[in-house]
């Protein structure tokens, strides 16, 4: 039995070495990080915080995958950001103690790690260079969003489709002819990523598809002209 606590903690501990949060901080620092998280499991389907309520607690992804989704006016649910393994959220509560900007719901069995903000707080004031990786990561993060704020005014949809397709097989090392998105997001999670309906991204992915650019199946996608997929921008 202790043998298998061991290893489960060395496991954690290497996620751990791969957060950008604790980037530069000591082996032993991240190991007393990772003592100082509450396991937690959520399953398919299952939400995580909602948007608007007041709980602070910040949260690092040991394994599995989230999306948060942010809640429009009229109520429809727009898919905002996806998070995986090695990532953390929940930090912006635990620092100014206001609602949840988004929900976060498990789209597969998920393992996290929860720290209250008090602890956070602690962290942050221990070790100067936790504080100065919070404010890097918040910065990128500004400016992804800028980027894609700027992208749905400016892009019309197929330029949007052929823009996150490109993100997307690049970030999945895919980008290239015979390159594929496997599995692919589905019409439904391109629409809600770029500001569109489902219709028009699937008359888009279709045209793409009749002109030789992409081949698509089962929640697959693959890249055939990488040259044809850049000239629509």
């Amino acid at each position: 039995m202790r043998l298998t606590k061991l290893k489960a903690a060395r496991q954690v501990e290497t996620i751990l070495s791969q957060v950008s949060l604790l980037s530069g901080l000591e082996s032993e620092q991240i190991r007393r990080f990772g003592d100082d998280l509450e396991p937690v499991t959520v399953h398919t389907g299952q939400t995580v915080v909602e948007q608007g309520e007041t709980s602070n607690e910040m949260y690092v992804v040991l394994s599995g995958r989230l999306v948060g989704l942010l809640l429009s006016p009229n109520g429809k649910e727009v898919a905002f950001t996806e998070i995986t393994a090695g990532r953390y959220f929940g930090e912006l509560s635990a620092l100014d103690n206001r609602p949840r900007s988004l929900t976060i719901s498990a789209v597969e069995t998920t393992e996290l790690g929860r720290m209250p903000a008090v602890k956070l707080l602690e962290w942050m004031a221990e070790v100067p260079r936790l504080s100065r990786n919070l404010a890097i990561d918040l910065a990128e993060r500004n400016r992804v969003l800028t980027e894609r704020v700027f992208g749905l005014v400016v892009h019309d949809v197929d330029k949007r489709v052929r823009a996150l397709l490109i993100q997307q097989a690049q970030e999945a090392q895919q980008l290239k002819p015979g390159g594929a998105l496997d599995p692919s997001p589905t019409h439904d999670q391109i629409a809600n990523y770029i500001g569109a309906t489902r219709e028009a991204v699937s008359r888009v992915l279709a045209r793409l598809s009749a002109s030789g650019v992409i081949e698509t199946g089962r929640r697959r996608l693959e890249i055939l002209d990488i040259e044809q997929l850049f000239e629509g921008l």
